[in-house]
């Protein structure tokens, strides 16, 4: 029996929290884990005035003081990436029905303790 990589098992546990998340703020989910050749998006939502495309960085804190910090991965080259694949993603759904003008690309970095329990949520709209 395989066992899962524990990466992917937070990764997930960070997009659930994160999109359940932007929905009591107000938006509806359009796409989770969208699949380009740049890579994925991790979740795709929108309100009556933004369509956000949403990285989702999810970590286990090393203990002590010090916390893990998952957006600090969001470098130049990512911020990069991400914009390719939401050009992607706007041309796949070119006729599809009309979304917010506004674009925004948001990050939302996910902590978790060695136990698996939520230490930190952090949303930042508009991150680059």
């Amino acid at each position: 029996m395989a066992t899962e990589d524990p990466r992917r098992r937070i990764g997930a546990a960070g997009e659930r929290l994160a999109a359940r998340h932007l929905e009591a703020r107000g938006f509806r989910l359009l796409e989770r884990n969208f699949r380009t050749r740049h890579g994925e998006l991790d979740l795709v939502a929108a309100d009556d005035r933004y369509l956000v495309f949403c990285e989702v960085k999810a970590r286990i804190a090393a203990g002590g003081p010090r916390m893990a910090e998952p957006l600090a991965s969001v470098d130049r080259r990512k911020r990069l990436r991400l914009r390719r694949m939401a050009r992607t993603w706007l041309a796949a759904r070119a006729d599809a029905r009309p979304y917010p003008a506004e674009i925004r690309f948001d990050a939302i970095g996910v902590t978790f303790d060695r136990a698996g329990a939520l230490l930190a949520l952090e949303h930042v709209e508009n991150a680059f």
